[in-house]
This record gives C-alpha cells, structure tokens and sequence, in this order.
C-alpha cells in the first residue's frame, strides 16, 4: 500500500466516521436511547479522533522534518505510523474522558490517571 493510498484511505475513514457521527446525533434522543447507540457514538467518536490526529500529526511530523527535500517513502511511512499510534493514544483519551463525563464521575485525578497510562505505553511502545 502506497502512502497516498494510506492518507487517503485514512481520511476517508475518517469522514465516514464524522457522518455516522453527525448521524447518531441527529437521530437518536440520548435520554431514551439503548446502550448500543452510546457504543456506537463512541466508537465512531473515536474513529473519527484517531483519523483527524493521525493526520494532523503526520502533516506536523511532515512539514518539521529535517529531511523535507529528501523525503524517503520507508522515513515517511515510518512517520505515518508513529502518528497513528499517537492518534489512538489521544483520542482513547479524550473518548475515555468524555465517557467518564457523561456518567458525572470525571474528576482531575481521573484524567490525569488516564494521561499517566497512555504515557506509560507510549513509553513502552517507543521502548520495542
């Protein structure tokens, strides 16, 4: 897979995801909706997240770069796939942290006990 494919790909993805989104709200009522619309919201909240920071990492990671006129493709995709992995990592926080708001138990320590974790396995996973 190329990397525009993969971009692509990721964006689209990442429309898709804002239009079930955007659906989701539009047409179901949170007070009388079942759990499965919440996990949908979620996840397609979360799909959405992951392809907006993936992106927007990799554009940061791209235009800062050293190499800008040299740009190898392996450099660019290995670039693309630390984006990712940090796209996950923020927008598991930010779902997590919205999930805990809507059931009124988010607190400080809460979020910063979830930041401590996601730190701990960015740190171990730039460790392999």
């Amino acid at each position: 897979m190329t990397l525009l494919v993969c971009s692509v790909g990721l964006a689209l993805v990442g429309l898709v995801a804002g239009a079930c989104l955007t659906a989701i709200l539009i047409y179901f009522n949170p007070d009388s909706s079942e759990p499965l619309v919440f996990v949908l919201l979620y996840l397609s909240l979360f799909i959405a997240f992951t392809s907006f920071f993936t992106l927007i990492g990799w554009l940061i990671r791209r235009i800062s770069s050293k190499r800008r006129f040299s740009l190898s493709v392996r450099y660019a995709v290995r670039q693309l796939e630390i984006a990712f992995r940090q796209g996950i990592l923020f927008a598991s926080i930010l779902v997590a942290a919205l999930a805990l708001q809507s059931q009124r138990v988010l607190a400080w320590w809460n979020l910063l006990i979830l930041v401590a974790v996601v730190g701990i396995a960015e740190w171990w996973l730039t460790r392999k």
